[in-house]
C-alpha cells in the first residue's frame, strides 16, 4: 500500500499523472463556482422554488411562459435594449474619435494616455456612487456647474425625472466603459502599416478617403471585439441601476437584470428569478451570434 502511494505521489513518474495534479484544483474550482451554480439555477427555472418556501415542486416550462407573458418584464426588457444601444453607440463613437487622436504624437501622449484609463479601473459600485452624489439635485456638482454656465436655472433632479435618470445611467457607463473602447480600438489602429497612408496621399486622398477605405476596414476586427463585449457588458449591467436609481422613478429604469434582483429579493421568487436570468443568456447569445454573422458576411 505505502509503495504504491509513493508511485502516485512522484508525479514526475508519469505526465498524465503530472498533468491531472495541475488541472484538478483549477477544474474543481471552475466546477464549483461556475458550473454547479448554473446547472443548479437551470433547474430550479423548471421548479416552485422560493426563499421562504423549502419544499420543491417540477412546475416544467410555467415560470418560461409566465415570463412572456408578464409585461412588466417586458417592459424591464425594452428599457435594457435601449440602454445598450444608447452605450454601446456612444462609447463606440468616443472609443475611434478619442484612439485617433492619442495616437498621434504630442506632447504629453504617455501621460493622457495612462490617466484614461483611471475610470475603467474604478469599480461599478464606487462609479455609481460619484455619479449619484454628482447628480444630486441640491448638492450635486453637475447642477452647480450647469446654473454658473447659464444652461439651467433651477436645480434638476437629474436621477428623480423620467426623462433624466436613464441618460444620466448612460453618461455613468460611458464615462466608466470608454476608455475599454479605447484601448482595443487603439491597439488596432497601431497596427495599420503608414506605407497604406502614404500610398493614399500620393493618390490624392484626404483624411475622410482616409479614414473610410484604410483605417476602418483595417480595425474592423477591433471594433467587433469591443462591439459585442460592450453588449454583453451592457446586458447583465446591474450595479450602476442599482446604485443611483434602484430602478426609479416609476421604474422607468428598471433594466431586466434589477427587474431579475427585485424578484429574488423582493418576491422571493427564486425559480422565476432564475428563468428570467436564461432568458437574458439567452438574448445575449442570440445577440452574439447576429454580430458574428455580420462580421462573416463583411469578411466574404
Amino acid at each position: 500500500m505505502e509503495s504504491k502511494l509513493k508511485r502516485f505521489i512522484n508525479v514526475e513518474a508519469s505526465e498524465k499523472k503530472l498533468a491531472i495534479f495541475l488541472i484538478l484544483p483549477t477544474a474543481i474550482a471552475v466546477f464549483g463556482i461556475l458550473v454547479y451554480p448554473l446547472v443548479y439555477s437551470f433547474i430550479l427555472s423548471f421548479t416552485d422554488a422560493s426563499l421562504i418556501v423549502s419544499d420543491l415542486n417540477f412546475v416544467g416550462f410555467k415560470n418560461y411562459l409566465k415570463a412572456f407573458q408578464d409585461p412588466a418584464l417586458r417592459y424591464s426588457f425594452l428599457i435594457t435594449i435601449e440602454y445598450v444601444v444608447m452605450t454601446v453607440f456612444t462609447k463606440l463613437l468616443l472609443g475611434i474619435a478619442i484612439s485617433l487622436a492619442v495616437k498621434e504624437k504630442f506632447i504629453g501622449r504617455g501621460l493622457v494616455r495612462a490617466t484614461m484609463i483611471i475610470p475603467w479601473a474604478v469599480p461599478f459600485v464606487v462609479s455609481g456612487t460619484i455619479w449619484r452624489w454628482m447628480l444630486n439635485p441640491n448638492v450635486g456638482v453637475i447642477n452647480v456647474i450647469l446654473k454658473k454656465i447659464g444652461i439651467i436655472d433651477t436645480n434638476i433632479g437629474w436621477l428623480s425625472n423620467r426623462f433624466f435618470a436613464l441618460p444620466s445611467v448612460v453618461l455613468a457607463d460611458v464615462w466608466q466603459g470608454t476608455p475599454f473602447f479605447i484601448i482595443i480600438i487603439l491597439a488596432g489602429l497601431q497596427t495599420i502599416p503608414e506605407g497604406l497612408y502614404e500610398a493614399a496621399v500620393v493618390d490624392g486622398a484626404g483624411s475622410l478617403r482616409k479614414f473610410i477605405h484604410i483605417t476602418l476596414p483595417m480595425i474592423k476586427f477591433p471594433i467587433f471585439i469591443v462591439t459585442i463585449l460592450g453588449t454583453v457588458f451592457a446586458l447583465n449591467q446591474f450595479d450602476l441601476f442599482y446604485i443611483m436609481t434602484r430602478g426609479g422613478p416609476a421604474n422607468y429604469t428598471r433594466v431586466a437584470t434589477l427587474y431579475d434582483w427585485q424578484t429574488v429579493f423582493k418576491s422571493f421568487n427564486t425559480s422565476y428569478a432564475s428563468a428570467i436570468s436564461y432568458l437574458i443568456l439567452g438574448l445575449t447569445i442570440v445577440i452574439t451570434i447576429i454580430y458574428t454573422r455580420i462580421l462573416a458576411k463583411g469578411e466574404k
